[in-house]
């Protein structure tokens, strides 16, 4: 073998090793961003479980107000403390005056 002939072969020889490192490096690289994405998105989720969590609870006692609002007992407990009404009024239309002062 000549110069030339050896010369090549380590020239050949380099270029595999350098295209080996650079794969090698590529696949490290999207390893390290698909790692990466995947703890965000684990994180997001986990953000959006708590969230809803939060919303329902929320929703669930704004459930409990507006049907304690609605009750028929307290209904009838402001029809006749506030307005002044009696069970026989009860089957009357009663129309109340506006201020029209404002």
């Amino acid at each position: 073998m000549n110069r030339k002939q050896s010369a090549q072969i380590t020239q050949r020889t380099g270029l595999k090793w350098v295209l080996v490192i650079s794969l090698l490096f590529g696949e490290l690289l999207v390893h390290t961003w698909v790692r990466t994405e995947t703890t965000q998105t684990t994180l997001e989720i986990s953000f959006a479980q708590s969230r809803l969590s939060d919303l329902l609870s929320y929703q669930k006692e704004l459930t409990l107000e507006r049907d304690r609002l609605k009750s028929d007992d307290r209904i009838i407990h402001i029809a006749r403390s506030q307005l002044g009404l009696t069970a026989d009024v009860f089957n009357q239309t009663i129309y109340l005056k506006m201020d029209r002062s404002q």
